[in-house]
């Protein structure tokens, strides 16, 4: 029989899988530490590594907090308010290691639990509309741990694979407890979301402050109103289907603690939509969101994705309160 030599990994390759395991390592050596020392590990990662790693990231987030709150405009208010958000970006990333064991352990509180039994205990569809604050994996655990949910209803929710592959197993091996059908974004997502929906029951989890061509869609922050994002779907896919949409957030509390907070259920009009009444909609939904994001900034992810657009500036009264 001939034999195959195998080709010497090139030096890109070789590049690639050292990080990769490094990453393995750091996510098995945090799985296997207490929680709050888990979180706490992830807080120095995330203002040591995590901030100094992203420049840009950096630049973005200093320039966006005195916007949003200008309380924080002065130079030490600021630097506090940055270290702060790159540990819960840090903590977040951490917990993730250990997120099969927080909810079991009473770490996050329902605001609402009495909200939550009477709109899963509705069979009409039902869209679980959320923003990146706090810890997000672990609020969508607890809205998917959830005795209604365990009937067997559809549930479906959007993701995006990550190219680093210890990442993807990472994320793969920790929602594979999850009753919850994951479908990676592609062109026809929205109709594979519109056809779960459809389904007795059906569940779909959404998050409202997208990414677009480096764009933050959401809270529009007083931006000029934009209705091709995740909103602008959210409500189109509320008509097609006659879903309910329920706002939801996360909150950290201190430390690896947190509370669900559960907003009034949203209900739009069904059938064929013109842009107007779409773009009335979103703002209802993104009025709501938009103060919490504002006072939970130091906690919101996408504060490090948004990009500020000279010809469409944030323009909005600030609101009192640190997070």
């Amino acid at each position: 029989m001939r034999q195959v030599e195998s080709s010497p990994p090139t030096p890109a390759a070789s590049r690639r899988v050292l990080p990769e395991l490094r990453d393995l390592g750091i996510h098995y050596g945090l799985r296997a530490l207490p929680t709050d020392a888990c979180s706490a590990v992830g807080a120095w990662l995330g203002r040591t590594m995590g901030r100094r790693g992203h420049p840009a990231a950096e630049a973005r987030v200093r320039a966006l907090l005195p916007r949003l709150r200008p309380d924080l405009a002065t130079s030490d208010a600021l630097e506090a308010a940055l270290v702060r958000l790159w540990e819960n970006v840090g903590r977040t990333y951490a917990e993730f290691s250990v997120i099969h064991r927080m909810l079991p352990a009473g770490r996050s509180r329902l605001s609402d639990p009495a909200l939550l039994d009477a709109v899963y205990a509705d069979d009409r569809p039902l869209i679980l509309c959320f923003v990146h604050l706090g810890n997000w994996e672990l609020l969508g655990l607890q809205m998917a741990d959830h005795p209604r949910i365990h009937r067997g209803r559809p549930i479906v929710a959007v993701t995006m694979p990550p190219a680093n592959r210890a990442h993807a197993l990472i994320a793969a091996r920790q929602r594979r407890v999850l009753p919850v059908d994951l479908v990676p974004m592609d062109r026809r997502i929205w109709y594979t979301i519109a056809d779960r929906l459809r389904r007795p029951g059906g569940i779909a989890w959404l998050a409202a402050d997208d990414v677009v061509g480096g764009r933050v869609f959401a809270p529009h922050f007083g931006r000029r109103p934009r209705i091709d994002g995740n909103l602008g779907k959210i409500v189109r896919l509320a008509a097609a289907t006659g879903a309910r949409i329920l706002p939801i957030y996360s909150e950290r509390l201190q430390g690896a603690r947190f509370v669900s907070h559960l907003l009034p259920v949203v209900e739009v009009a069904r059938g064929r939509r013109d842009e107007d009444s779409i773009r009335f909609d979103v703002a209802r939904i993104d009025g709501l969101f938009a103060p919490i994001v504002q006072r939970l900034v130091q906690q919101w992810y996408m504060a490090i994705e948004f990009a500020e657009d000279l010809d469409d500036p944030t323009d909005i009264p600030c609101v009192a309160g640190a997070a």
